[in-house]
């Protein structure tokens, strides 16, 4: 859980330094993490003035061949996806493809998996990307595009939190809809400069190398897996490819207020839901893909990832441009993502969000 202690530690203390004195946490940091917590590797970006001055690596990408995580290394980001898809709805927001408010039903889209039409008719982007939508987070095989099983409500829209996979690819059909173009080529086309190493599916850039992910690194013969096998099925959700360095990246867009118009960014980091308190205790809001919590009065924009045997974390302060980027290809990888951040502890690093 995110504590008011990640304040302190060093990866965000030294924002005073210079981008080019900067030195960030190494394999010798990483190193005993990575076996304490059974973890196989790690790969770490930081973010110092909204820019990304380091990335440092430790562990292996594949054990049984022996290679290590290097910066070209692929992680499946897990939940990290929801942001650069939002990022991606705010992008055709402003050039007036998409409304924000204006419910899917208006343009006569239908989503079949759904009888309850009453409810869906109240159904916005807005409140797909608050996860407002009372949809659960996921029903049947999230693989699937062509799955029938029924999709029901928990309660009725805009009352109440419902972190929500499902509702979040309602919202990738309809952009789709909508535009005539793939998720994998919205983001080659409006983000492809920031994030080149980075895709939605499994046609990986030049120059990368996928990782494998696993239950344990001291087992790997058991529960292990190749990245998630999307082929062209496409999860904006969950599905995105990504290096620690393009992430941070993407981070550096929002405090720098490049590749949007600030009103946009605005937008994305206001908080717009009721605060929640987790089950741990710990006060939590929702702008649009991104969870907001506050640190010491300042305002920290974050998510966690989680793949089952991919786990990952990201976060930045919009005020000092300070973040970072940590992605894992271990179950076990909140546990050491929480420990190197000087978290509380627990299984999870965000809104207990019924997995990611």
């Amino acid at each position: 859980m995110l504590a008011a202690s990640l304040a302190a530690t060093p990866v965000l203390e030294q924002a005073e330094d210079s981008v080019s004195a900067v030195a960030i946490p190494g394999a010798e940091t990483f190193e005993p993490l990575l076996k304490q917590h059974d973890v196989p590797g790690v790969s770490y970006s930081e973010l110092r003035n909204c820019e990304v001055v380091a990335t440092s690596t430790a562990g292996l990408a594949n054990i049984a061949q022996g290679r290590k995580v290097t910066n070209a290394t692929l992680f499946e980001a897990a939940s990290l996806s929801k942001p650069v898809f939002a990022w991606l709805v705010m992008d055709l927001e402003r050039n007036g493809v998409i409304d924000l408010d204006r419910p899917f039903a208006d343009f006569g889209f239908d989503w079949p998996r759904i009888a309850d039409k009453e409810r869906y008719a109240l159904l916005t982007p807005r409140l797909v990307l608050t996860h407002r939508t009372g949809l659960p987070n996921w029903t049947g095989n999230s693989l699937n595009p062509d799955r029938a099983d029924p999709l029901e409500f928990r309660f009725d829209p805009d009352t109440d939190h419902s972190y929500s996979g499902e509702a979040i690819q309602i919202l990738q059909r309809f952009v789709e809809d909508m535009t005539g173009k793939s998720l994998g080529v919205l983001l080659r086309e409006r983000l492809g400069s920031v994030m080149p190493h980075s895709s939605f599916n499994d046609n990986y850039a030049s120059g990368t190398s996928t990782s494998r992910g696993y239950e344990k690194a001291s087992t790997p013969n058991e529960g292990d897996r190749d990245m998630m096998p999307v082929g062209q099925v496409e999860l904006a959700a969950a599905s995105l490819a990504t290096t620690a360095a393009d992430y941070a990246a993407f981070m550096g867009l929002h405090c720098r207020g490049e590749g949007l118009p600030q009103t946009s960014y605005t937008e994305m980091l206001r908080a717009q839901t009721p605060e929640r308190i987790t089950d741990e205790g710990f006060p939590i809001r929702w702008g649009l893909g991104w969870s907001l919590v506050t640190i010491e009065g300042r305002k920290f924009v974050m998510h966690t990832g989680d793949n089952g045997e991919y786990r990952a974390f990201a976060g930045f302060y919009p005020d000092t441009g300070e973040g970072l980027v940590m992605l894992t290809n271990g179950k076990q990888g909140t546990a050491l993502i929480n420990e190197f951040l000087g978290l509380d502890g627990g299984s999870r690093g965000d809104d207990s969000q019924e997995g990611d």
